[in-house]
């Protein structure tokens, strides 16, 4: 049986770290304090305020960090500061450490996609594809719900149902789910740690990315060797200019009906204010039909 995490309880410590860019200090408390109003105990050395450049401190010291959180340190689950750019870096020497690696909550998004497939190649854990600390002080109502909901296993029938979501090609399917940044996703092709294409629903979010640039990834990872293995698709928000919002649907239609894969559009995930937290790793069920997505089974230990 895979590993899975145990959810959280009133009182439960959480490991911040920094794996990736740095952030400005002022904007952490904001987000522990999202936490600290779920009633659980955020933990964070000075260790993640360091910056090296674009990166949040030398790669051995956030490795070591990293590694930290799920062997010695105290916490019952971890959850990176911020995303931005840097941890695809420490995957060749966290590789050997994998085998120690304790599973326990792991929650966050954008770069932290690297680290979730880590996870996903080198474990089969499930994670959790969703908000970083700093972004979650701009949460709206129904993330921050998801989010608690999430954190502490309540009602993961409910908590992980998406609805509403519009039709791009018809059709259901059944997979496990794969949620990342489609930058991410994209940049791992090639590697070890490359996404799991076969059977797979696909979640996919980015950020700032003019449409030519989506365009192009998504034409990079439906060339893929084992693309055609792909269930489903799922896009969040791509994070393009409004402008072209229009012939991002266009291009997310063609992409879809080309693969001849069922796909939705509109998934609450990207760096906006929604964000709703997606269990990687687990069964799920695509409609497209009707534009639902439903996880079919408990991401928690013991469930």
């Amino acid at each position: 049986m895979r590993p899975k995490p145990r959810p959280l309880a009133k009182g439960s410590p959480i490991r911040i770290l920094a794996p990736s860019s740095p952030f400005e200090r002022v904007r952490l408390p904001e987000g522990l304090k999202v936490l600290t109003d779920m009633d659980l105990v955020p933990l964070h050395s000075e260790r993640v305020f360091q910056a090296d450049g674009y990166l949040a401190g030398p790669d051995a010291l956030r490795l070591h960090e990293l590694v930290a959180a799920f062997t010695t340190d105290p916490g019952d689950a971890v959850v990176p500061a911020r995303g931005g750019y840097g941890a695809m870096r420490l995957l060749r020497e966290l590789a050997s450490h994998a085998g120690a690696l304790k599973p326990r909550l792991f929650l966050g998004f954008s770069d932290i996609t690297a680290l979730h497939l880590f996870f996903r190649a080198e474990r089969d854990l499930v994670t959790f594809h969703g908000p970083n600390v700093i972004s979650m002080a701009r949460l709206d109502p129904p993330s921050l719900a998801r989010l608690q909901a999430a954190l502490f296993g309540r009602d993961p029938e409910a908590t992980f149902l998406y609805a509403g979501l519009r039709p791009l090609c018809s059709g259901r399917a059944r997979g496990r789910l794969v949620a990342g940044n489609l930058s991410l996703i994209t940049s791992l092709i090639g590697t070890r740690w490359a996404a799991p294409l076969q059977g797979a629903i696909l979640v996919l979010e980015d950020v700032s990315e003019p449409l030519y640039r989506v365009d192009r990834m998504l034409t990079q990872l439906s060339l893929q060797a084992g693309f055609e293995g792909v269930a489903g698709l799922a896009f969040g928000d791509l994070g393009v200019e409004e402008a072209e919002r229009e012939r991002l649907e266009t291009l997310l239609r063609d992409v879809a009906r080309a693969a001849g894969k069922p796909a939705v559009t509109g998934f609450p995930a990207g760096h906006g204010a929604c964000n709703f937290p997606v269990p990687q790793g687990v069964e799920a069920l695509l409609d497209a039909d009707i534009g639902v997505l439903r996880v079919l089974e408990s991401p928690y230990a013991g469930e």
